[in-house]
C-alpha cells in the first residue's frame, strides 16, 4: 500500500500558479478602488519623440490628438524642456495604451 503525503496546497495549483492568483486578486482590489500600499510609477524621464513615432503621428497630429501645444511638443522633443508630472503620466498612458486613449478623446464625456 502507498503512503498518502497530507497536501500543502490545493491540487494543481503550483507555486507560479498561486502567485498569478494572487496578483490578479491584488489586481480587481486596486480595480475595485483599494489604493493601499500602491503607487502610480511616472518616469522621471520619457522619450516623447519615440511615443509620437510609436502612434505614426506627426508632431501636429500628436498635438492635436492628445491636447499638447505643438511648441512644448517641440521642446520636449530637442530636450529644451521637460514634460511635467501629469503630462509625463499622460505620455506613459498613450505609449502602452494609445488605442484606448484615442477611444477616451473622441467618446467625449458621458
Amino acid at each position: 500500500m502507498k503512503a498518502v503525503r497530507p497536501r500543502t496546497k490545493p491540487r494543481g495549483t503550483t507555486t507560479a500558479g498561486q502567485s498569478i492568483l494572487q496578483g490578479a486578486r491584488e489586481a480587481l482590489a486596486f480595480a475595485q478602488g483599494a489604493r493601499d500600499g500602491y503607487a502610480a510609477h511616472v518616469p522621471a524621464t520619457i522619450d516623447v519623440k519615440a511615443i509620437r513615432e510609436k502612434v505614426r503621428m506627426s508632431q501636429d497630429e500628436f498635438a492635436r490628438q492628445y491636447g499638447f501645444s505643438k511648441r512644448s511638443l517641440e521642446q520636449w522633443e530637442q530636450g529644451r524642456r521637460t514634460p511635467t508630472g501629469a503630462s509625463r503620466a499622460f505620455l506613459v498612458v498613450i505609449a502602452s495604451e494609445p488605442d484606448a486613449v484615442h477611444r477616451a478623446l473622441t467618446r467625449g464625456p458621458r
